[in-house]
């Protein structure tokens, strides 16, 4: 007496509830039926190929304003011809961005002060911020608060600046900050010659674009794309932060892309901040990144609707991002085990009986996406994706996803 395959039925039957399925797809048919909150982590997110083809489909679909923030200059200037008629470029080459255009003092403040104890004037941050804020006070009297319009006014010296608060009808006490505070003034103006260092990517000093985020938004721009690295990522980040809080605030919902956007740390400003507007709702946020471990080590920040995990650089790094987004299963397998069964006549042979044990294992790991043989050789390796469609994971050849990815993998048709 066996019961093997039932038991083997019976587990069979029991561990579909991984529900992960064999499927195909390619880069673009993907990029234009998503919707959602999108998670790209693997070895292939810097695949520039597959990052231009996701901006794209993304900018041509005109549902939302969509922000991309990316460290590669490349994406700039490939998606600034490919789709030159959709969106504002601000890169290197046209450094049009308008920093702090409409922005509060409240915010401008604080960034002030992190830029004084950056360069080592921490003694004299409160009378530097004392000053700041009398200048910004004459300045929004003028114009809007922006970069340009307070470097144009520290070109200035203190007494034409102290005058000008009082024929604005300003209180004695700004003009007496001004004028009680010319170390301080020394200080401030070396802090802006900073911050226009660090934005030197996205700004050119003393351009009045009134361009930015918000504007463009409202401008019903459908698309921009800006190159966010800088020698100051940390001051960077921060202002971004404050940028987008900004375009945001009108109640628009905005689509946000990072590719390969550099953190400071897993607490950076900017990448909480995005996470806590997408959970929200009040973003649609699109994460490329080669781990994203390394951005994210909170498991319920990682719940995105739809998910793309190539293979990473170890098979560990892979295990450990599926079990943060796919989780885990119970399979469900049979041990056999010896023993008498009842019998009328005397018998030597010992029955075998089966039963069923279980452990848990991932529902995706290191060995699923690896390539697999065919009759031809090596077949693609495979990517895993998960979208709301249902809750099933489907494992894709990756050649066929970004075809002809690698030159080195047999195509099978």
């Amino acid at each position: 007496m066996n019961n093997k395959n039932s038991i083997t039925r019976q587990c069979k039957y029991l561990n579909e509830a991984r529900r992960v399925k064999a499927g195909s797809v390619t880069s673009d048919e993907f990029f234009c039926r998503v919707t959602g909150d999108l998670l790209i982590s693997g070895k292939d997110a810097g695949n520039m190929r597959l990052v231009e083809n996701l901006v794209h489909n993304y900018f041509v679909r005109d549902d939302l304003p969509t922000i991309v923030l990316t460290s590669h200059m490349q994406l700039t200037k490939s998606i600034g011809i490919r789709d030159r008629k959709r969106q504002i470029i601000t890169s290197r080459d046209d450094r049009n961005y308008m920093p702090f255009y409409n922005m509060d003092a409240q915010q401008i403040i604080p960034l002030v002060s992190y830029t004084v104890d950056k360069l080592g004037y921490s003694g004299m941050n409160s009378k530097v911020l004392l000053y700041c804020s009398s200048i910004l006070n004459i300045v929004v009297t003028q114009y809007p608060l922006s970069l340009p319009a307070i470097t144009k006014l520290l070109e200035e010296d203190d007494d034409f600046i102290s005058g000008l608060a009082i024929h604005a009808g300003l209180s004695n006490v700004v003009a007496d900050n001004i004028r009680a505070n010319h170390e301080a003034g020394i200080i401030l103006r070396r802090v802006f010659e900073y911050i226009e260092n660090v934005f030197g990517e996205v700004y050119e000093p003393g351009r009045d674009s009134k361009y930015n985020f918000q504007s463009a938004v409202m401008g019903n721009v459908n698309g921009m794309i800006m190159f966010v690295c800088s020698s100051d990522q940390e001051l960077m980040n921060k202002w971004l932060k404050d940028e987008i809080y900004n375009t945001i605030k009108c109640n628009i919902k905005i689509r946000v892309i990072l590719d390969e956007v550099p953190f400071i740390s897993q607490n950076d400003e900017l990448i909480k901040f995005l996470l806590t507007s997408k959970k929200q709702g009040r973003i649609e946020l699109v994460l490329v990144t080669k781990n994203v471990l390394d951005v994210v080590s909170n498991g319920s920040d990682l719940d995105f609707a739809n998910i793309i995990m190539f293979q990473h650089s170890t098979p560990t790094a892979v295990d450990d991002i599926s079990r943060a987004v796919f989780g885990t299963f119970q399979y469900h397998y049979p041990v056999s085990g010896i023993g008498d069964v009842p019998h009328i006549l005397f018998s030597v042979k010992k029955s075998v009986h089966w039963d069923i044990r279980t452990e848990e294992r991932l529902r995706v790991c290191s060995k699923d996406l690896w390539a697999r043989q065919s009759v031809f050789g090596y077949s693609s390796d495979y990517l895993a994706i998960k979208t709301t469609a249902n809750e099933n994971v489907y494992l894709a050849p990756t050649s066929e996803f970004i075809p002809f990815n690698n030159k080195n993998e047999v195509r099978i048709v």
